[in-house]
């Protein structure tokens, strides 16, 4: 059974950022899942790994958007993320550092209130200003701190592999 569900209610109206919080509570699942059912420290360590990337990746994305919409409550919303993305970062090394003992059903009731919880209450305030934001091929990259030297010179070709686009 899974520990998040998603529903109607989560949604901010946003597809781009809903996607990502259903990629959000899918990966708090499967994290649930590795850690009741044995699935083992190295499966465990790469979804905590994944879990902090993303969650970086989604709240860069979000931060463009509400940055383009003008979201009057940026800076706030800015240091929470900053705050939530330490205390996974802390999550994350803790197991690395061999921490498994205390990273029981604790940990993923904190992702859990988190996630609901920021999505529920935080993110909900900016969606009036972010709603019809969109982002380009290139600003999407960027939140992914992917780094854009190298390509081909097909840089149109690139990008669009990139992010999906056609």
């Amino acid at each position: 059974m899974a520990l998040i569900n998603w529903q109607d209610s989560y949604s901010v109206g946003v597809d781009l950022i809903d996607t990502d919080h259903k990629l959000l509570v899918s990966l708090i699942n499967q994290l649930d899942d590795a850690m009741n059912e044995g699935g083992g420290r190295d499966t465990v360590g790469s979804v905590l790994n994944v879990l902090l990337e993303y969650t970086e990746t989604h709240f860069g994305r979000e931060e463009l958007l509400m940055e383009k919409g003008a979201y009057p409550e940026l800076a706030p919303h800015k240091r929470e993320h900053a705050k939530l993305t330490t205390q996974v970062r802390g999550i994350v090394e803790r197991w690395h550092g061999g921490d498994d003992a205390s990273l029981d059903g604790e940990v993923l009731e904190f992702l859990k209130n988190w996630l609901t919880g920021h999505i529920l209450g935080v993110d909900r305030k900016y969606t009036p200003f972010v709603q019809g934001q969109t982002l380009t091929p290139e600003e999407l990259l960027a939140c992914m701190n992917l780094d854009l030297e190298g390509l081909d010179g097909e840089e149109d070709d690139d990008l669009d592999r990139a992010t999906g686009a056609r």
